[in-house]
């Protein structure tokens, strides 16, 4: 294996540190060094001081098995990747995020300026930096989750988890408060798939003796994650129900950040059942859509075509560029999405523009052009000429109409 190259990569991708100790007969004691920022010294780590912090943590040799991560005084971190022939250190680093580690290296206090000289990082790209040495020098697998599993999680953390499992079922029976019935929720998350937004409403009326089980001490943190909850169950429930998923999750984006930014208790609760309705309001129009047409099972084919379209909405979309994509004659395409939709591409193009048009012309401020740019019409007139054709409305009536006005 060309170990200089792999030690480049990782230097360069993580602006770190690299050093390699050659564990083979014959070989000397001194690490192969690697770093491409001249400007770094590693002054939080000397060798001596690493394995004898490896050693002091070394339980049946497990340390020569698996990556160890570890921080030193909680603010700066390595990885250690063991192998047969081949230690590599990766590091120094500090995360955006703090990161808490099984293992940590009491030093010297360090001063702001020095931990400051770290380069930064996320933790997902040092482990994946950590996972490719790992892989390479090993037959066996390792995954991100059991990286995370062996160097970040407290093993007591299950039994705790258990034990306040325990008395949490043990005080709502005392107290006779068990969960609302499991039917609600499923006649809740059914009317969302199937478009039925009189179901929502009966169903969110239903009155329950138990209580919503209780998903933070804070009483805002609770009704966010709350939100978080139902905004995911029901985006999923609209995907069932025939909504596209990059439509759905890229929505889901949207209401988990604005549920996010409030804080009023009554307002969250009402957002989040706001955005069921609007789930809901999605999958009735795709039926309407859909009435009268014939009743066929859904070919795989046109779902990754449709789920093209809109990946590439703001481009100028060619069919012989989605059949390419999909491995597919153009011709080919082009009728099996007819007889299963009941129009053509260009015109579930068409109409998937308009529709985001509509939305950008309510709550956006940007300019007719520059929507029309966005959107790949090759003018604004373009773009107002299919507009009034699906809608009956100039862009401007339709702003008029319906448009925000604080943005």
């Amino acid at each position: 294996m060309n170990t200089e190259y792999l030690m480049q990569y990782i230097s360069y991708g993580l602006h770190t540190m690299v050093k390699i100790w050659n564990r083979s007969p014959g070989a000397g004691p001194s690490p192969k060094v690697f770093c491409a920022r001249k400007d770094l010294q590693d002054i939080y780590l000397t060798e001596d001081a690493l394995f004898r912090f490896l050693d002091s943590h070394e339980q049946g040799g497990s340390y020569r098995s698996l990556p160890v991560l570890f921080s030193v005084n909680r603010e700066i971190y390595y990885a250690f990747s063991p192998s047969w022939d081949l230690d590599f250190l990766i590091g120094p680093v500090r995360f955006s995020s703090p990161v808490r580690m099984n293992r940590d290296l009491e030093a010297l206090p360090l001063s702001e300026e020095d931990v400051a000289a770290a380069p930064e990082c996320e933790f997902s790209d040092f482990a994946s930096h950590v996972l490719l040495v790992y892989n390479l020098l090993h037959t066996s697998f390792l995954s991100l989750n059991d990286l995370v599993t062996a160097n970040c999680m407290d093993s007591s953390m299950d039994d705790a988890i258990m034990e306040d499992f325990s008395s949490l079922v043990f005080d709502r029976r005392e107290q006779e408060q068990p969960h609302n019935p499991y039917d609600q929720e499923l006649r809740e998350f059914s009317s969302i798939e199937h478009g039925d937004i009189e179901m929502l409403r009966r169903s969110l009326q239903e009155d329950y003796t138990g209580k919503i089980g209780t998903l933070a001490k804070d009483e805002v943190r609770h009704m966010r994650n709350r939100g978080i909850v139902v905004v995911t169950l029901a985006s999923r429930a609209a995907i069932r129900g025939g909504l596209l998923p990059e439509v759905s999750f890229s929505m889901s984006d949207v209401f988990i950040q604005r549920l996010e930014e409030e804080s009023d208790t009554a307002v969250l609760l009402n957002m989040m059942h706001q955005f069921e309705f609007k789930y809901t309001e999605m999958v009735a129009d795709l039926n309407s859509q859909k009435a009268g047409r014939p009743r066929k099972d859904q070919n795989p084919r046109v779902d990754q075509c449709k789920d093209y379209i809109f990946k590439h909405l703001h481009e100028k979309i060619r069919i012989q560029d989605i059949a390419d994509e999909l491995y597919l004659n153009a011709n080919y395409l082009s009728e099996i999405f007819r007889q299963y939709e009941g129009l053509t591409i260009t015109e579930f193009i068409l109409q998937e523009k308009v529709g985001l048009t509509k939305n950008l012309l309510s709550y956006s401020p940007y300019s007719y052009s520059e929507i029309a740019a966005y959107l790949g019409f090759s003018s604004q007139s373009h773009l107002g000429k299919i507009f009034k054709k699906h809608t009956g409305m100039t862009l401007k009536q339709y702003r008029d109409q319906y448009g925000v006005r604080e943005f």
